[in-house]
């Protein structure tokens, strides 16, 4: 099957299921005496099953091309632990649904931005009238979103 026909429908799936991390991590959080323990098992275990899948689809442990390798390309996993530690402290008082709506709209504007001055990315993709337009009405749902 062709990947690049079948990536949307990953995506609607892994997003899907996004909304629910923060509500798992939450009642998980109500068992464990800290968010940061929850954080670490929630990666702890997306760790192992990652380890299990790469050993049996790869067949062999990961190599690493060292030659133009760089620190910061290590810092999407404190990314990642910030978002889902700072995610499950809010959903509880936010709802899964506003802290989505936060979130997303958040993460577009931002990734626009990126995209605009080709940040981390081989060539830029400017901003142009209509994906300003859809970003300023992403900042409006996200300020009508936390004034409910």
């Amino acid at each position: 099957m062709n990947f690049v026909a079948l990536a949307p429908f990953l995506i609607i799936f892994a997003a899907c299921l996004t909304p629910l991390q923060p509500l798992v991590n939450a009642k998980l959080n109500q068992h464990v005496d800290s968010p940061i323990w929850v954080s670490f098992i929630s990666f702890a275990s997306g760790t192992i099953i990652l380890l299990i899948l790469g050993l049996i689809i790869n067949g062999k442990f990961m190599t690493l091309e060292t030659e133009g390798l760089k620190w910061w390309m290590f810092i999407s996993g404190l990314i990642g632990a910030t978002y889902v530690t700072f995610s499950l402290l809010a959903v509880p008082h936010l709802g899964a649904a506003t802290l989505a709506v936060i979130a997303t709209g958040t993460v577009l504007i931002v990734s626009g931005l990126l995209d605009h001055f080709g940040v981390l990315s081989e060539a830029p993709h400017p901003i142009n009238l209509q994906k300003f337009c859809g970003m300023v009405l992403l900042a409006i749902a996200v300020l009508i979103t936390m004034k409910a």
